[in-house]
């Protein structure tokens, strides 16, 4: 038996009950955020000192439950401490595997405004809802979905690390794939090797951030490329997350143009603060 409501009742009672909070999505998708490694973090090592990801910890272990799915190879509990001192638990790692589903992108001016194209002073933050692997003993399981946030320079190279990754794989997924996009291709974006990058952003006030880039493997051959294929299933998953997610892809815009028409120049002007309260999206 259908259970239905009358006219646009349902909707009229969502409208009385939204309490005024941001665009949420319709399904359990822990938020990632990038943060920058501290050199002075050495001896904890991991993405506290090479940067990378992180996301707190009661958010992941609901996913994790409702999934039916642990921990994720590479990522471990830590307890992080933001610039002001405050301690919070949560699970870090230096690198990802996702094969992206949607992004949206802003700028943000001020108080938390956001504006659709960039302005003077303005940050970028893109957000890229994806479904997220797990690689055990060479072999890559589904784990579900997340989405990656970044501000300032780790928002363009997190566009970049999508855009370097299509790249990569363009000619031979046109040899072997020749209708299926990068995105049904798991890729590892994040820090990587032994040693630690650092780059100085900024000019009035610099600043040193541990990049996020994609994993591009020297060697990609037809054995690699059909390794990190996601395969059938989660290809339908995907196409039903992007299908509930309109709504949250659109609040940006939704969002945009509260102060007024864009600006120019150029946001290789901005300056990032490297500590982790910056990067914390709650």
């Amino acid at each position: 038996m259908a259970i239905e409501l009358e006219g646009d009742l349902g909707e009229r009672i969502n409208q009385g009950m939204n309490m005024g909070g941001g665009i949420e999505l319709p399904f359990l998708a822990p938020v990632l955020w990038a943060i920058n490694g501290d050199a002075k973090l050495k001896q904890l090592g991991g993405a506290q000192y090479y940067g990378g990801w992180a996301t707190k910890d009661g958010d992941f272990d609901d996913a994790m439950n409702q999934n039916g799915v642990g921990v994720p190879a590479g990522f471990s509990l830590s307890e992080i401490t933001a610039s002001d001192g405050t301690a919070f638990a949560a699970y870090t790692t230096r690198s990802v595997l996702v094969a992206p589903i949607a992004v949206r992108r802003s700028w943000l001016i001020g108080d938390g405004q956001r504006a659709q194209e960039y302005q003077p002073g303005a940050r970028q933050h893109v957000q890229a809802l994806c479904f997220m692997g797990s690689k055990d003993d060479k072999k890559y399981a589904p784990w579900g979905p997340v989405v990656l946030s970044a501000k300032g320079f780790q928002a363009k190279n997190l566009a970049n690390a999508f855009g370097a990754w299509t790249k990569h794989t363009a000619g031979l997924r046109r040899k072997i794939a020749p209708n299926v996009p990068a995105w049904f291709f798991y890729l590892a974006i994040g820090t990587f090797g032994q040693d630690r990058e650092a780059k100085m952003v900024g000019k009035a006030a610099q600043s040193p951030i541990t990049p996020i880039s994609a994993y591009l493997p020297a060697s990609l051959t037809e054995a690699v490329l059909e390794n990190v294929f996601v395969g059938k299933d989660v290809a339908r998953r995907m196409a039903d997350y992007l299908d509930q997610a309109g709504e949250w892809i659109n609040a940006f815009h939704a969002e945009n143009d509260k102060t007024g028409g864009p600006g120019n120049g150029s946001y290789e002007d901005e300056y990032v603060p490297p500590n982790y309260e910056d990067e914390v999206p709650f």
